[in-house]
């Protein structure tokens, strides 16, 4: 078995692979429920992967499901600890969602990432005063400048953390024409946030294409999602749907493949990614007046 660094996805494949223990057996899980004695509820949380299982917990559950390979024992046993490990970004747990904490730890596991947005540059490629403009804009409720400057911190966090040198992922943007040309106060946000933009298209790891506004794709007014892709063959692919103030992970094969077929509608409807990059141009010098 060859594990994935990040405690997120070692904690998926922990999940996926007593659950498939259990179907394998024929057994619900109020049969093991009761031969454990433990809650419903807290056998519901390990195999949705809501909760880490404790190496204790694990082995009462391999006993029940006849697992006495050593081996495979280690690995599960291996699998738990790693699961249970502390995420980077841990601090920053009083300012976004456990889902958005799941979808750090996918984002630092992919070996390659698509994201569609419709409406505002997406995160990875924000500066932090563009940052701080949306986060305001999307905040639900009164604006609580620590909070807003928290998520702030963690957003530039996350792409320090994808695009530092060592890190071996390939990122491709699609983004609709119409958010080049939407103001954003206060005035200058937008002319760097071009030029940023400019700058992280030249990346080799980096891919920015542009859905014209003219394009005509009915795919465009789908939500803004992420799709992960990962190097490893036990771990199946995951879309992330991005809706404030809740964010959604999916993780069924059929709705990840539907969201792949969707990709690469709206990319054959892109402007080539060389034309993209003309297009970023051709609008920074508008905003630079």
């Amino acid at each position: 078995m060859t594990y994935v660094q990040g405690p997120t996805t070692n904690r998926r494949r922990l999940r996926v692979a007593l659950r498939d223990m259990r179907e394998k057996q024929g057994r619900t899980l109020d049969d093991v429920r009761k031969e454990v004695e433990w809650s419903f509820s807290k056998l519901i949380r390990i195999e949705s992967g809501v909760v880490s299982v404790s190496v204790s917990d694990l082995k009462s559950l391999l006993h029940v499901y006849g697992v006495t390979d050593p081996q495979l024992v280690e690995e599960m046993t291996e699998l738990a600890r790693r699961s249970r490990r502390r995420h980077w970004a841990s601090e920053y747990r009083d300012v976004a969602t456990s889902a958005y904490m799941d979808f750090l730890g996918y984002e630092d596991d992919a070996r390659s990432i698509v994201q569609y947005h419709p409406m505002v540059i997406p995160g990875l490629l924000q500066t932090e005063d563009y940052a701080r403009c949306v986060i305001e804009a999307t905040t639900v409720g009164p604006v609580d400048t620590s909070v807003v400057e928290g998520r702030v911190r963690l957003r530039m966090a996350r792409q320090e953390r994808l695009f530092r040198e060592s890190r071996e992922c390939n990122v491709r943007f699609i983004i609709d024409e119409g958010v080049l040309s939407r103001s954003v106060e206060p005035s200058g946000v937008m002319k760097d946030q071009l030029r940023h933009l400019i700058d992280m298209s030249e990346k080799p790891q980096v891919s920015i294409l542009i859905l014209p506004i003219a394009a005509r794709v009915v795919r465009r007014f789908i939500g803004p999602f992420s799709l992960h892709e990962f190097q490893s063959e036990r771990d199946s692919d995951v879309v992330y749907l991005d809706s404030a103030p809740h964010d959604v992970a999916l993780v069924e094969d059929a709705q990840v493949e539907s969201y792949k077929v969707i990709i690469g509608e709206l990319a054959d409807a892109c402007y080539s990614e060389a034309r993209s990059r003309e297009r970023l141009r051709e609008q920074a010098l508008l905003e630079s007046g």
